[in-house]
Parts: structure tokens; sequence; C-alpha cells
């Protein structure tokens, strides 16, 4: 079986997640259906995100994670997936671990979906224009009345939206980020 990503959703949230916390490709668990991230913390512990691609036989895979945690020695473990069966949402609660799905409100906060457009855009920025403007007046992706650039619009738009605390907006706004730099980068 060969274990890829196909969902926007696992797609944006996972980079959102790299934005936020420093997250990079570990491997791929063709046994379980996975694709692993590792990051280090502030304190050098480690941090593990699990994205689960294939969702059959879902408690056997939590608990072949749980497993498998127990050996390696991980400070932190979230589990991402797009959606969740009840058992394996039981076992996920009963090891106390984190997990991220669809169905779920939105588990970022206001600060923590600012920080990640802000860096997403400054990426993007650098990438287009060779370096992130200093200042509103350096940027030319807005020039009489008009935007000529489609990060300059995105970032206007976080802005707009952040500033009257829409976190569905928000939520939005991130993946554009992520499209645009997909489309950029081929």
């Amino acid at each position: 079986m060969e274990v890829e990503l196909k969902s926007g959703w696992l797609v944006h949230h996972i980079e959102l997640l790299k934005c936020l916390h420093g997250y990079e490709m570990k491997g791929v668990n063709d046994k379980i259906g996975s694709i692993d991230y590792v990051a280090s913390g502030a304190n050098q512990e480690k941090k593990l995100l699990r994205v689960i691609i294939n969702p059959k036989a879902f408690t056997e895979k939590i608990t072949k994670t749980i497993n498998f945690l127990e050996k390696e020695e991980y400070d932190e473990a979230v589990i991402l997936a797009k959606e969740f069966t009840t058992g394996a949402k039981n076992l996920i609660k009963k090891k106390s671990l984190n997990y991220i799905s669809s169905e779920m409100e939105c588990p970022y906060s206001l600060s923590e979906l600012i920080y990640a457009i802000q860096k997403k855009t400054r990426e993007l920025c650098k990438l287009r224009c060779g370096k992130a403007p200093m200042s509103e007046s350096d940027c030319k992706g807005y020039q009489d009345g008009k935007y000529t650039c489609p990060v300059r619009r995105s970032s206007d738009d976080a802005d707009f939206h952040a500033g009257r605390k829409w976190m569905q907006l928000l939520m939005n706004d991130f993946p554009r980020l992520v499209t645009l730099q997909r489309e950029m980068n081929e």
C-alpha cells in the first residue's frame, strides 16, 4: 500500500502545524497507513505528528501508535486524521493523547493562526519578490487602489479577518496561502 495525501484538509493542517511547531517529515509508515513528522521543542523535547491517511482498521492503528509511543521517547504526540471512529477516540482519550480532526472546532488560537499566516506570507513574499517588505509602502502588490499580487491580497484579507477575530475565515486564509505557494513552486 502506498501512503499519500489526498485530502486538502490534511495538507493544510500539516502545513499549519509545520509553521507553528517546526515539524519535518520523518517518514512514511506503510503498515499503519500514516506519515510521521517530528519536531524539537524549546527544551529539546521530541514531538511527533502522526498523520493517519487510511481510515480502515482505525482502532488497530491507534493501538499500534500507542505501542509505538510507549517504546519511543516522545514528549508530545498529536494524531491528525480527517475523521476518527468512536473506538479510536475512546483509545486516544484513555491515553490522554492530542488529536485533530475535521469534526472539531478550530483547534488553534487566534494568535497561532495570525503567526502562521504572517510566517507563510513572509515566505511567499521572498519567493515572489526576493525579499519580504519592511513596511506597507515597500510592497508593490497594491498600486493605485488595485491588487497586483495575490500574496498581498491574501495578506490584507487575513489582516481584516484577524482584526475582527473571525477564526473560520482565518482558517480559510491559510490554505489560500498554501495553494499560492504550491502554484508558485510549480
